[in-house]
């Protein structure tokens, strides 16, 4: 602003110079006027900004921030900004998506899965299942507490089930086809039939029929049992419920008759029986090394086979009781052979590209990650052992917590997407195939994923290597 004649008028008039003095108090009074104080919500952190800016945009500018094409900012930038009122801005995350066999990337500031599937362009229909970063959504139409990295889509396999002569449709993307009726409603009792059966994989559209069994009541040995039988005839009842007449036994009604439409048999036993019963003996498993296979490989040299113990039993009934019941022999018919499992001893030295340079490593290994700091350690923040790992070193980031019976203190290893680790702790749920990355609470990254782990060169004694990870 170029004051220069207002200067020149206030030094030739007092009066000018009183007129000048009280326009640019009021000025100042205009401009402090239009200060305002609005919330600011930006990726999830709320903050409260004080702002002359009339616009959101020019809100967001005195903020620092910038919204790209691809993020969020309500209101819109060019709404008008008053006191009080609240603006969200998000910012867009790249999430992969794979459905409907391939794979692609979208920029959203969504931490909706529904939302971002349709912002790739896939479409949902009932029955269809989505899996957010490794783990299955109940409802994908629900927020996440962040925007995912991956969503996995599995398209729901059409169903028609005809009961009782009644079809209806189905929609599910349950691996099988009793897992999809499982979560229709429909409970399958052990006497029900199935066609194809519950553990048929669901692949392709099916037709299923189901025989609902009916409740019987039976009458034997001077108890009563309630089964449920798909059978027509009183013989078929009593054989699925296993109380099939053998030798002189009968019921009422007969075996070829139908079953009565009370439910009500009685089965009479009039006979003594040896019955020959068999256990199985369980076989061991031993593990064999086998220099010419590479490590974290197995290899099946004996199958192993169960052995049988044979229990000769003599049953007395009278007058349709069981009278008493005699173990009159017991022998091992058949020894168990144990399995022989070969496990890879051989190691392969072999080279990785990554942002942090070309590594060489001796293993990979999948492993579930999680992530830590001494805030979140579980340890009082005043114990003098207050960030400090089981190794002694202050934790940091590039030190992991591991199961120590599996990876020795000091095992270099590199996880992609966080960088070089060395084991250096422990954590009290920290077992098999788990490695807890650690951080400083400052630089701290929340990871809940499965990564490939891969072991760093040089390569470590065969004493200290654990061949077979669990």
């Amino acid at each position: 602003m170029n004051l220069g004649p207002l200067v020149d008028r206030i030094r030739q008039s007092p009066l000018t110079w009183a007129a000048a003095a009280l326009a640019v108090a009021g000025l100042a009074l205009v401009y402090v006027g239009t200060a305002k104080t609005v919330g600011l919500v930006v990726d999830g952190r709320r903050v409260s900004l004080r702002t002359h800016a009339q616009t959101v945009a020019g809100a967001i500018r005195d903020a620092g921030y910038a919204a790209g094409p691809s993020d969020l900012l309500e209101p819109g930038p060019s709404a008008w900004l008053r006191a009080g009122s609240t603006i969200r801005l998000e910012h867009a995350q790249r999430v992969i998506i794979e459905a409907d066999g391939e794979r692609w990337a979208v920029e959203s500031p969504s931490r909706i899965p529904a939302n971002i599937l349709a912002q790739g362009g896939v479409p949902l229909y009932p029955g269809d299942r989505i899996w957010a970063d490794g783990l299955p959504l109940a409802d994908p139409a629900a927020p996440l507490e962040s925007t995912p990295e991956r969503l996995r889509l599995r398209r729901g396999i059409e169903i028609v089930l005809n009961e009782a002569g009644n079809a209806r449709a189905l929609r599910s993307a349950a691996p099988t086809l009793g897992d999809a009726l499982w979560e229709a409603g429909v409970a399958l009792r052990a006497a029900d039939r199935l066609e194809p059966g519950a553990g048929s994989p669901l692949r392709a559209p099916v037709d299923a029929v189901l025989w609902a069994g009916r409740r019987v009541s039976i009458l034997a040995d001077g108890l009563e049992l309630t089964a449920w039988t798909s059978g027509a005839t009183v013989g078929e009842a009593l054989a699925e419920a296993g109380l099939a007449p053998v030798g002189l036994d009968y019921s009422v009604p007969a075996a070829d008759e139908l079953v009565p439409e009370d439910g009500r048999i009685r089965l009479v036993r009039v006979n003594e029986e040896i019955v020959v019963e068999q256990e199985p003996v369980p076989f061991e498993t031993t593990y064999q090394p086998l220099p010419d296979l590479e490590i974290d490989n197995q290899r099946v040299i004996e199958p192993g086979t169960y052995g049988v113990v044979v229990n000769r039993v003599r049953l007395r009934v009278e007058n349709g009781e069981e009278m008493g019941r005699e173990v009159e022999r017991a022998f091992v018919a058949v020894e168990p052979q144990p399995r022989v499992i070969g496990y890879g001893t051989q190691i392969v030295v072999r080279t990785l590209a990554t942002s942090d340079g070309t590594l060489e490593y001796w293993r990979a290994v999948e492993m579930y990650a999680t992530s830590y700091s001494p805030a979140r350690a579980g340890t009082p923040a005043d114990a003098p052992w207050y960030g400090i790992t089981a190794s002694g070193q202050r934790l940091r980031k590039g030190l992991v917590a591991i199961d120590i019976s599996l990876i020795p203190f000091g095992t270099r290893m590199y996880v992609p997407g966080y960088g070089f680790a060395e084991a250096a702790d422990v954590g009290g749920g920290v077992r098999g195939r788990w490695i807890d990355l650690g951080y400083e609470d400052h630089d701290f990254v929340n990871w809940h994923q499965y990564v490939t782990v891969y072991f760093l060169t040089p390569v470590p004694p065969a004493g200290s290597i654990v061949w077979i990870f669990p």
